[in-house]
């Protein structure tokens, strides 16, 4: 009753009252929601607005990013960089393990490099960690159990040039600056190809119900509650059913959506099996999809830390005109935000309407919130209020000065871009199985009212109807590597 006390107060005619599944007459009397011949006092109970939730719909089908395929299962692969350093296993001169106090490469003399794969041909320029030094590779290399053995001297050509110890070092590393080659040559570096490294998930059928009585279709209730979307009122519970059950099925998908985990087996296969013997697929939500490297921790929220954190998301991997990103977040994360750029801002001189101040005279206001920010090198991030990340009910790790849910602190970046044409962020639905509704009639249909002929064919005896909702959907993210999380970690 926690939640229930900090919203009362002596306005309150009815304290609410929980119940759920099956709705009959006596329920509604006991919850003092009917009252018999009579509508005297209407109040109006407005519950949560539709568009205050399901943001993660909002952001991937209704901005006509959603994607739909027949088979349960989809994979996609993922490109990264083309060329890489290569490790260094173990250097050598004439067989002998280079010492800390010799001078590797002097008068041109060979180096046998041993690195942990073919990487580069005769004639490539290799440069170290440290890249004033740089080597040529000469002739081919070859095999040494799993490793590969390259013969390099000092690309500068001079006899008092060498390459210091430490940069040869077991675990150091080597790159391809370009190649290198004299007149009529024959040799030539080689090309290097990497495959994709691919992604798979799966769709993820989520159903709900809901029975209502004849009796309970027809009753008639004190207060008139009001649809927050199409602005009806209606004194009849089974209208109000309608709405709530929409509300919570939307929810209830959009927190599937972010927080589910996947549970194939590598095989594809899963261990979670349904009542009817059949397997129950989940698959991966949002936050499960989003590369765990890019998951960075914070206690105090700073500039420094948020631009940090999102010049390592773009680095090189984003062009300039493309780092744009949309951060999900609680009111505290966006708090947060706009408490920071606001001390960012006092180093600057605010100057016409470009400030918070409003009004003239002794009539001034003081107002206005940060929701965007335009970093370096054409990064731009916009906040998006995230409801579910506030709920107390499903968030119940709180912040020990706040008081508020750890989750409202968590900032999960999105790279909002086009991959090939595509969403960087797709919903992704099953055809035809994106939103199936239906219900089976009793005595009563949900429309059409009680059945007042021998000739209304109906499913089964029961003086009431059931309506059920199912959907079959998931998320895909493209690119998981330029997408990040910030969160809260002061426990």
């Amino acid at each position: 009753m926690a939640q229930e006390n900090n919203v009362l107060n002596t306005l309150t005619l009815y304290r609410t009252k929980w119940f759920a599944d099956l709705v009959d007459e006596n329920m509604l009397a006991n919850s003092l929601l009917t009252k018999p011949h009579e509508v005297s006092t209407v109040l109006s109970y407005i519950f949560g607005r539709f568009d205050q939730g399901n943001i993660v719909d909002f952001i991937t089908n209704g901005m006509g990013k959603t994607m739909t395929i027949e088979n349960r299962q989809y994979e996609w692969n993922v490109m990264i960089e083309h060329d890489k350093a290569v490790r260094i296993v173990s250097a050598s001169i004439d067989n002998t393990t280079i010492a800390s106090t010799d001078v590797p490469g002097l008068n041109q003399q060979p180096i046998q490099l041993t690195l942990d794969e073919k990487w580069f041909g005769p004639g490539a320029i290799l440069e170290f960690d440290d890249k004033e030094f740089q080597v040529r590779v000469v002739g081919e290399p070859y095999q040494d159990g799993s490793n590969w053995v390259y013969t390099v001297v000092v690309a500068d050509g001079k006899v008092d040039s060498y390459i210091p110890p430490s940069l040869l070092a077991a675990g150091k590393q080597v790159s391809r600056t370009g190649s290198a080659y004299e007149e009529y040559s024959d040799e030539a570096d080689i090309v290097n190809y990497q495959t994709p490294f691919k992604l798979r998930n799966h769709l993820t059928t989520m159903r709900m119900t809901y029975d209502i009585t004849g009796d309970a279709y027809s009753s008639v209730m004190v207060i008139a509650f009001r649809d927050p979307k199409t602005k009806k009122s209606t004194y009849y519970w089974s209208a109000y059913q309608e709405w709530i059950a929409l509300r919570q099925w939307y929810e209830r998908v959009d927190r599937m959506t972010m927080y589910s985990k996947y549970n194939a087996n590598a095989d594809g296969t899963v261990n979670l099996i349904g009542t009817n013997g059949r397997p129950v697929y989940i698959g991966a939500g949002l936050l499960q999809q989003i590369a765990p490297a890019n998951r960075k921790y914070y206690t105090t929220l700073t500039l420094d830390t948020l631009d940090t954190f999102l010049t390592d998301l773009s680095y090189n991997i984003l062009g300039q005109g493309e780092r744009k990103f949309i951060a999900l977040t609680g009111e505290m994360g966006m708090r947060e935000f706009d408490r920071v750029l606001r001390l960012k801002a006092t180093s600057y001189n605010l100057i016409d309407n470009n400030t918070f101040v409003t009004g003239s005279g002794q009539n001034l206001t003081l107002g206005g919130q940060f929701t965007t920010y335009r970093g370096l090198n054409g990064i731009e991030l916009t906040l998006k209020h995230f409801p579910i990340y506030d709920n107390p009910v499903f968030n119940r790790k709180l912040h020990p000065i706040s008081g508020k849910p750890l989750e409202s602190y968590r900032m999960t970046f999105i790279d909002y871009g086009m991959r090939d044409g595509e969403s960087n962020l797709r919903k992704v639905v099953r055809k035809d199985r994106e939103l199936v509704m239906w219900h089976v009639a009793g005595a009563v249909a949900p429309g059409t009212g009680h059945a007042k002929s021998i000739t209304t064919l109906r499913a089964n005896a029961k003086d009431g109807y059931q309506v059920n909702f199912l959907s079959e959907q998931g998320i895909m993210l493209s690119d998981p590597t330029t997408c990040g999380e910030l969160i809260c970690d002061a426990e």
